[in-house]
C-alpha cells in the first residue's frame, strides 16, 4: 500500500471546497449578524445591573460578532484557510480584565452568533438569541425582587437598642457583619433584607436617631443611599 503524500494532500483541490456565499448572500449573512448583535446591545443595556455601564464594551459585542460573521465565511470554503485560522487564533491572548462574570457570557453569545451565522443557520441564529434573551430578562428581574442590602453605620454615643429597633422594623433579616469603635467614633456594618420599600423608611429613621453621624446603604448591585 502507497504511503499518503502529504504535500499531495494539502496540495489537493479538494481541500478548497468553494463556498457557497455569492455577494448578495454575504451582504444578507452580515444584515442579519448585525440585527442580531444590535438585540444583543440592547438586551446587555436593559439587564444590566452593575455600577458603571461601559457602553464602548457594548459596542464591542456588536463588532465581535460582525468580525467573527465574516472570519467564518472566509474561511467557510477552505480547509487549509480553516486549519491556518486556527492555529493564528489559538496564540491570542486578550489582556483586558473581565469584571463581571456575566460579560465574558455576552461575548460568548455575540461569537457563537457570529459563527452560526456565518455558515448560514440563520434560524438557529435567531430562535437561540430569543431563547437566551428571555430568560436573562426573567433572570435579571428575579435577581432584584429582594436584593441584600449592607448597611454601614457610624455614630457617636447613639442608643444600641434604638437602632436595633429601627433596623426590625425595616428588615426582614439582620446579620452584623463588623462592629469597631475608633476612639469615641463607633462604626456597625450590618447585612440586611429589607421589607417591601423599606430603603427609604430606613434610612429615614436611622438619621434621626440621637447621636447617628452618617449611615450608608450599600446594595448588592453597587447603588447607594445616603
Amino acid at each position: 500500500m502507497d504511503g499518503i503524500n502529504l504535500d499531495q494532500l494539502f496540495n489537493s483541490d479538494q481541500l478548497i471546497l468553494g463556498t457557497p456565499f455569492g455577494a448578495a448572500e454575504i451582504v444578507l449573512s452580515l444584515a442579519i449578524t448585525f440585527l442580531i448583535a444590535m438585540f444583543i446591545y440592547f438586551v446587555y443595556k436593559y439587564t444590566y445591573a452593575g455600577v458603571l455601564y461601559s457602553k464602548s464594551f457594548n459596542i464591542t459585542l456588536v463588532m465581535t460578532a460582525l468580525i467573527v460573521n465574516v472570519i467564518m465565511i472566509g474561511i467557510s470554503g477552505n480547509i487549509v484557510l480553516s486549519l491556518g485560522m486556527l492555529g493564528a487564533l489559538s496564540i491570542v491572548r486578550f489582556r483586558t480584565a473581565v469584571k463581571d462574570p456575566r460579560d465574558t457570557a455576552f461575548i460568548f453569545w455575540a461569537i457563537t452568533v457570529g459563527i452560526v451565522n456565518g455558515v448560514a443557520f440563520y434560524d438557529l441564529a435567531i430562535i437561540s438569541t430569543l431563547f437566551i434573551a428571555v430568560i436573562l430578562v426573567v433572570m435579571s428581574k428575579m435577581a432584584v425582587l429582594e436584593p441584600p442590602y449592607v448597611v454601614v453605620m457610624a455614630h457617636k454615643g447613639a442608643d444600641g437598642s434604638e437602632i436595633e429597633k429601627v433596623l426590625d422594623r425595616h428588615c426582614k433579616k439582620v446579620k452584623m457583619r463588623s462592629d469597631a469603635v475608633r476612639g469615641d467614633e463607633h462604626e456597625q456594618i450590618a447585612e440586611v433584607k429589607l421589607r417591601k420599600g423599606g430603603s427609604k423608611l430606613l434610612m429615614d429613621d436611622l438619621k434621626v436617631v440621637k447621636g447617628m453621624g452618617k449611615c450608608i446603604l450599600l446594595s448588592s448591585s453597587g447603588e447607594i443611599a445616603e
